[in-house]
């Protein structure tokens, strides 16, 4: 069976028919119960069209599931992440600071050299953050990043001595503003800080 680009949900339906027969089959054999031709066959249609609508009424729901929420009123949203890139040796971060309408406030790309590994990398992004937003007079923050390590570690559910120095200067940075959060997304919902750090392979200092 050859399928064209486009047309995976055939192969899928035609999955869930199959089973169908199949358990239908077993019945007949394992329970000698005997089911008309036509009823089987309704009854596989019927879970076609009961796939199809769950698989359109779920496309919406994730895409919003993964979408940038805006941050409560009265609070700006800081997007961070980070890159490591080995084959030339450097490392970077992206943020992206924004309202609660979603305007971009600051956007920004650093390189960073001393840095090789995924980790540090992640609480370094964090840092670089807050200390460019350190003076803006921003009274309430909330930090995103899609490294889970990184926000467990800000938020005291787990320990590791290795990036203390780095906590360590978040913490300072965290007094600053009157509330400052942190919260972990996935990458879907992080794409811009993402796309801003990748950028950092193509700058040579800090890029606005």
């Amino acid at each position: 069976m050859v399928l064209e680009k486009g047309q995976e949900g055939k192969l899928s339906s035609l999955f869930s028919l199959a089973w169908d027969f199949w358990w239908r089959r077993n019945q007949m054999i394992q329970e000698q119960k005997s089911i008309a031709v036509q009823q089987v066959i309704d009854y596989a249609l019927s879970v076609q069209r009961s796939f199809i609508d769950l698989k359109q009424l779920q496309k919406p729901k994730v895409r919003a599931y993964y979408e940038w929420k805006p941050p409560p009123i009265d609070w700006l949203k800081l997007s961070v992440d980070g890159a490591v890139f080995g084959e030339i040796n450097r490392a970077g971060v992206g943020f992206v600071l924004r309202d609660g309408k979603g305007d971009v406030l600051l956007a920004a790309s650093e390189i960073e050299f001393e840095v090789k590994d995924a980790e540090p990398i992640e609480l370094l992004a964090i840092l670089r953050a807050l200390q460019f937003c350190a003076n803006m007079g921003i009274q309430r923050m909330m930090v995103e990043s899609d490294c889970l390590m990184a926000v467990q570690v800000l938020n005291n559910e787990i320990e590791t001595a290795v990036l203390d120095p780095l906590v360590q200067e978040i913490r300072k940075l965290q007094g600053v503003y009157v509330e400052c959060k942190f919260q972990h997304v996935y990458r879907e919902s992080n794409r811009v800080a993402h796309k801003l750090a990748q950028f950092t392979g193509n700058v040579e200092d800090i890029s606005m």
